[in-house]
């Protein structure tokens, strides 16, 4: 048995939406993803309801790639989701998400632990370095936006 000190990095922002929570949380799927992040594409989807889900798995390709997600936490009454994503031999990823209420719209805190399981792995985690976290995060907080502002007629009936 080989016992590692993990290497690993963890980023965390909170995006400010002047939206509804509850329609903020209902994008938080990988279903409900295709709606708004172009170019999302998931390869398979286990899920009883079609949506996200607790014990929800499904799998994507990137960069030829194959990583296999499953949801590990899932609490739509309090907006709190964690997904576990898996690259075989390369890296480990947690994503935390929680959207709370705030007097206008609500707070939405996504976090991204990424850990190393190989030489390949820490590359992958020292590309995500906080200035691309940020940028990143700018872009989700742009497309919700977005997508929310075009289709919150259809979200209320």
């Amino acid at each position: 048995m080989r016992i590692e000190k993990p290497y690993r990095s963890k980023q965390t922002a909170t995006i400010e939406l002047n939206r509804a929570p509850d329609d903020v949380f209902a994008l938080m799927c990988p279903v409900r993803e295709h709606d708004w992040i172009p170019g999302w594409e998931t390869t398979s989807i286990y899920s009883a309801s079609g949506l996200v889900e607790q014990d929800c798995i499904f799998t994507t390709v990137t960069n030829d790639k194959e990583a296999t997600w499953v949801t590990t936490a899932y609490d739509p009454e309090a907006r709190r989701l964690t997904i576990h994503k898996v690259i075989p031999g390369e890296v480990v990823t947690r994503l935390d998400i929680a959207v709370d209420d705030k007097e206008q719209g609500c707070n939405a805190t996504i976090a991204y632990e990424h850990t190393a399981l190989s030489a390949a792995g820490v590359k992958v985690v020292d590309q995500h370095t906080a200035e691309r976290y940020s940028d990143m995060m700018d872009s989700w907080k742009d497309m919700i936006c977005g997508y929310l502002s075009v289709n919150s007629a259809k979200l209320a009936s």
